[in-house]
């Protein structure tokens, strides 16, 4: 394991900037706002997420800000996944990110059956049926079909349906039913979110909220993380950003960090491990089979901002396991950081925590 090697200067920098090295939001919100959302197509993940970024919130904070307080959300936003997204940001970035997700999946839609006139219809139909609370996939499509709107519920057509919905600023994420997402109308669910810059003044912010929080980076890593044409959104910023070589490759920088270094267990697909079209500094390629497994992202051991192995977590009721697997042997200073990391999940999860080294 590389502990004694000097760390990357570009990860060095990407480390501070994810807060990785001393976790600095002082909250839920903060934590979700410091990469602008957080991955969240698996909850228990995306709770994690926060983790790694805020050194004194609990699991029991993350739900709270979720189901009670709602000052963050979860809705389909970059590249139309799952994000954990601050309240205050969730309609600017539904309205910007929308149209893209629209255009690339209408052939989709149009397969399953969605064509433009069924949207529309159900779309109209939606806020009638959600006017009384949060309702899972399953009751929405039969509401829908009391009403005369007929979606195939075999296949993926309901949850297409409400990416749609999604897309326009209709529903968000209520709260989970066991195993079962419920669905909200998003003005019901966070009245008071604000709705925002939008336009040009919306793709800007979004362009600066990324090289803020993923930079060095290039122009083809914001297309990665964001799902968006990189051009007119960097040419909307371009006199704010610096630019730099990044291993042979154009890139830029947002403002000036100062490289940190420092070890984190990182959960399963964290925003780290997805927002870097070329990944070669964060990975070597004999490890990748790894990590990246299908569409399915492990969670990482992350040292210097390099992947040193991967970790599972096993859960009980009183306490929790974590395993860890590295790529290689471990010392005594990283085994010691490790060993912190393991204390701070079980601190976060409000179990006792043991380690086990695979």
């Amino acid at each position: 394991m590389p502990a004694t090697r000097s760390p990357h200067p570009v990860l060095g920098q990407r480390v501070a900037r994810h807060g990785f090295a001393d976790r600095p939001a002082g909250g839920v919100v903060e934590a979700a706002r410091l990469t602008t959302a957080i991955q969240a197509q698996d909850p228990g993940a995306s709770r994690l997420g926060i983790r790694s970024r805020s050194a004194s919130v609990t699991e029991s904070d993350v739900r709270r800000a979720i189901d009670v307080d709602r000052t963050v959300v979860r809705t389909w936003l970059m590249r139309a996944t799952i994000h954990l997204v601050a309240t205050e940001d969730v309609r600017w970035l539904s309205a910007a990110l929308g149209p893209a997700i629209a255009r690339k999946f209408r052939k989709r839609w149009l397969d399953l059956g969605l064509s433009d006139e069924l949207l529309a219809r159900a779309v109209a139909e939606l806020p009638g049926i959600l006017a009384s609370g949060p309702r899972t996939r399953t009751q929405i499509v039969t509401a829908l079909a009391e009403r005369g709107v007929v979606v195939d519920p075999s296949d993926q057509a309901p949850t297409h349906l409400l990416l749609h919905a999604t897309t326009i600023g209709l529903v968000c994420r209520g709260l989970d039913r066991g195993r079962d997402a419920t669905f909200a109308l998003l003005d019901a669910w966070v009245p008071d979110a604000p709705s925002g810059p939008r336009g040009d003044d919306a793709l800007a912010e979004l362009a600066r909220r990324f090289f803020a929080a993923f930079s060095p980076a290039t122009a083809a890593d914001f297309t990665t993380w964001s799902g968006l044409a990189s051009s007119s959104a960097i040419a909307l910023i371009r006199d704010e950003l610096r630019p730099v070589d990044i291993d042979g490759r154009a890139g830029f920088c947002l403002g000036e960090v100062e490289p940190r270094r420092g070890l984190r267990l990182l959960s399963a697909y964290d925003n780290y491990l997805i927002g870097y079209r070329d990944r070669e500094l964060i990975i070597d390629a004999d490890r990748r089979a790894a990590v990246y497994v299908g569409g399915v992202i492990k969670p990482t051991v992350l040292l210097d901002g390099r992947v040193v192995g991967t970790w599972r977590l096993a859960r009980g009721t009183e306490q929790v396991t974590v395993e860890v697997m590295p790529f290689g042997e471990l010392t005594r200073a990283v085994r010691t950081a490790i060993d912190a990391e393991v204390a701070d999940i079980g601190r976060f999860l409000d179990r006792r925590a043991f380690l086990t080294i695979a």
